[in-house]
């Protein structure tokens, strides 16, 4: 409401895992409190779509077709729209689907008919501006991709190369206008309806004087183009964003939006971007990213030199036609994916988070403002952060993991040291199957599942890996700070030779995020567990194959978890332990599926602590300190349940559902406690991070 400057999430009605995934949106142009929302994904082969309308302004959304499928965290979820409510009648909406072809709804999306074009990647659908009946049709052919990525997209095969259709009876029959460019989005001069414009994803910006019969290339052709549009203000003035990304190219832009003054004839850089120019930009964002994928590219239709830009992280605003950028903290909108989240145990109000895809953050004011933790300056890195442990003896002392292309290692810092040192490294060899597969899907050989400290020896730390044991997982400690590593007996049983053993199951279909990112946020630092009231005493859990205790030190394991419901359903997957810190010999356990449990013997026995009723609850993660409990619910594509975040004060005899429902079906990844017991943080995939006082009142 005021710009662009902040925002208020509005997803109340959103309640299955895949209705976050947002591929497309649409504004209905005859009533502004009338919108639609397209979204899905692809898990297993299977197709997930939803359309949601809503008559409030998006205050409530109810659905109103599953026929049309999305991918709205697929390889194309960056480019143009497939909604639009035809601008000569109200009650008329198209829908484009990711392999169902293109639906058409003649009474305001409550019933939809198939219109064609079925198993063709729809990019971008549209109502001619001022031709009735007449819709066009963008398509994307197959993606030159390795056959690994592909075979872990689960993608479809594609009948036809990338083409450009046109119907002028309402959809009834097609022709094709042109093949061979895939086409990000299209754009009609406005007063002038047989010119146009296509945003190739691979050919740059073309130019169409007829309608879309023939093209020319224009002088932008240099970097794949993604978005264009033409200035409401001035039709000869188009705008273009490159699709780049942060390689540090020297030759690729920091943010590549180029220009047009004369009708796409010809093109500038409009600026090479510095620091100097964003402001306001999150500790994550730093040039390049801020020009990282820019799915659009818009001119304020009041203020002619106000542009807005949006990408994965959010939407950034020029006053000054694109010299100078403010993200303005992306308030309220932040789109990121959080893996976990850790509070300081010795130090109030600080709490830290590791995210896909950058260094960890630190927070010493309760989470208001983050800062980057450096990264080692050592080669073969990829910039991934995963598990992270905070000394208790030491508060300025810490642990992280970081995934590389092809294994692990584990760096140290001293608080906000510019220089941490790595102290453990394992590499799988590129030259094999699995190496491979490390570098193209981040499923390492070996990746760092878990860290955690001794609370009885100070510098004695435990990191757990998981991967091929063979080459290096298992259970590790270090008596001396991390300067050196002994990988203690295997707690795992035969026929187990890595872990996850059901990895393709667990990390590609059930916990996922993007299917080609293995290890992409799939519930880091929860499945190691040090005892704080017991020495020697530590738990490990397998997702599919039980929980493990060793009670001296690591030399033998036991499998405690015979009375947990492993195996129950394929869903039915661990996910999560903790010890109470209060309460002796209390440990809890957290499934997919099965819920909440608790023993009050150090494992020897459980029982079920919520919910007591037979339904589904995945309990992604939980905290818990003496009475005070909290566990945290993500609806999952094979284990579908609300979101939820339950609290009990009573060590777990009653639960409270703190959960906003107008955040929609926000899938939760971790949750931590701050040591005076005052917060809770909460850490989410693709919504960022939360806080929650605990005040009673």
């Amino acid at each position: 409401m005021d710009g662009g400057q902040s925002w208020t999430a509005k997803n109340n009605g959103m309640m299955e895992c895949h209705q976050h995934d947002v591929r497309s949106f649409a504004l209905s142009p005859h009533d502004h409190h009338l919108l639609f929302r397209g979204s899905g994904s692809v898990r297993g082969g299977s197709c997930f779509g939803t359309i949601h309308k809503s008559i409030d302004a998006g205050e409530s959304w109810f659905p109103v077709c599953r026929e049309v499928n999305f991918y709205g965290n697929g390889e194309t979820r960056q480019y143009g729209e497939v909604l639009q409510v035809d601008p000569h009648r109200a009650n008329v909406v198209l829908a484009g689907g990711y392999s169902a072809g293109l639906w058409i709804s003649r009474d305001t999306g409550h019933h939809w008919s198939y219109l064609g074009l079925k198993d063709e990647r729809i990019a971008c659908v549209y109502f001619h501006p001022t031709r009735e009946q007449v819709i066009y049709v963008g398509t994307i052919g197959k993606f030159d991709t390795d056959p690994v990525f592909v075979a872990q997209q689960y993608d479809f095969v594609r009948p036809n190369p990338p083409r450009l259709y046109r119907s002028n009876d309402d959809g009834a029959t097609w022709e094709v206008l042109h093949e061979g460019t895939d086409i990000g989005e299209l754009v009609f001069v406005p007063g002038v309806s047989d010119t146009l414009y296509v945003a190739g994803l691979h050919d740059g910006v073309l130019k169409s004087k007829d309608g879309g019969r023939t093209w020319t290339a224009t002088t932008l052709s240099k970097y794949p183009i993604g978005t264009l549009t033409v200035d409401p203000h001035d039709p000869t003035h188009l705008l273009a964003a490159a699709e780049t990304f942060p390689n540090f190219d020297p030759e690729v832009p920091p943010i590549g939006i180029y220009e047009s003054l004369d009708s796409g004839d010809s093109w500038r850089l409009i600026r090479w971007h510095t620091d100097a120019d964003i402001r306001n930009y999150p500790s994550y964002m730093t040039l390049p990213y801020a020009g990282w994928a820019i799915s659009k590219i818009r001119v304020d239709v009041r203020h002619r030199h106000r542009l807005y830009l949006s990408n994965w992280y959010g939407v950034s605003i020029s006053e000054d036609g694109g010299y100078t950028w403010d993200a303005h903290q992306f308030s309220g909108m932040e789109n990121i994916c959080i893996e976990n989240m850790v509070a300081h145990p010795a130090q109030a109000n600080t709490v830290f988070m590791v995210m896909a895809d950058h260094a960890p953050k630190i927070s010493t004011d309760g989470g208001r403002t983050f800062t980057a933790l450096p990264r080692p300056r050592v080669e073969k890195i990829q910039p991934d952060s995963t598990a992270l442990v905070a000394s208790r003896f030491d508060p300025n002392f810490i642990l992280y993991g970081i995934k590389g292309s092809g294994g692990c290692s584990i760096a140290r810092a001293l608080g906000n040291d510019s220089n941490p040192q790595i102290v453990f490294q394992n590499f799988t060899r590129p030259d094999t199957d699995e190496g491979r597969l490390a570098f193209q899907s981040r499923a390492a050989g070996v990746s760092v599942q878990a860290l955690a400290e001794d609370p009885f020896h100070p510098g004695k730390f435990y990191a757990y890996l998981d991967g091929i044991l063979a080459a290096g997982a298992g259970v590790y400690h270090t008596l001396d700070w991390g300067d050196h590593w002994e990988r203690l007996a295997n707690p795992f049983p035969p026929p187990i030779q890595r872990v996850p053993h059901q990895r393709e199951w667990i990390e590609n279909e059930l916990l996922s995020v993007v299917i080609a990112q293995t290890k992409n946020v799939c519930g880091t630092n929860q499945l190691l567990c040090v005892d704080p009231h017991h020495q020697d005493t530590l738990y490990v859990g397998e997702w599919t194959e039980g929980l493990f205790r060793t009670t001296d030190g690591g030399q033998t394991w036991q499998d405690i978890g015979q009375a947990l419901p492993f195996k129950r359903d394929r869903a039915s997957v661990l996910n999560v332990i903790r010890a109470d810190e209060q309460q002796a010999g209390v440990i809890y356990a957290g499934f997919i599926r099965e819920g909440l449990w608790r023993s009050h013997d150090y494992g020897d026995s459980w029982e079920k602590l919520y919910p007591t009723e037979d339904r589904i609850f995945n309990a992604t993660s939980i905290t818990a300190n003496g009475h005070l409990i909290a566990a945290v619910c993500e609806p999952l594509y094979w284990s579908n349940c609300p979101s939820a975040v339950m609290i009990s004060r009573d060590a777990g005899a009653t639960w409270a559902d703190a959960y906003d429902p107008h955040l929609g079906a926000i899938r939760w990844k971790t949750v931590t406690l701050d040591p005076q017991q005052q917060r809770l943080y909460a850490g989410s995939c693709g919504n960022s991070a939360f806080t929650l006082s605990l005040d009673p009142s």
